[in-house]
């Protein structure tokens, strides 16, 4: 076994180095692997870390214009229910169900959409 050895030392080196070369082509090929998957990893947890805060920025402004538009709307409700109360309170003589004040109001109602 020996004098085999000896024999084809030169085609063992060869093999020895081969295998060397595609251990050492593969641990940098993977490290590559490894770093450009860090860095895709950092880039894409920073395009989501914008993305939410523009969200939470989009969601703060529709929240602002909902409350504004809701605090419109309970303003015209409340002015609308102070109407009503004082036509409520008018007398009405007749079959005359709504009197030309109360159809106003309606109508300004259904205008609103409300």
């Amino acid at each position: 076994m020996n004098s085999l050895l000896l024999k084809n030392w030169k085609l063992i080196l060869i093999a020895a180095c081969f295998a060397l070369i595609v251990g050492a082509w593969r641990y940098d090929h993977a490290a590559q692997y490894r770093r450009g998957r860090e860095s895709m990893a950092a880039e894409i947890s920073g395009r989501l870390k914008d993305a939410a805060i523009e969200k939470a920025k989009q969601d703060r402004e529709s929240s602002a214009m909902y409350q504004t538009g809701k605090a419109v709307r309970e303003e015209k409700e409340r002015i609308r229910y102070v109407q009503v109360q004082k036509i409520v309170e008018k007398p009405v003589f007749r079959n005359i169900c709504i009197d030309s004040d109360g159809l106003s109001v309606i109508n300004a109602a259904i205008a609103d959409g409300n």
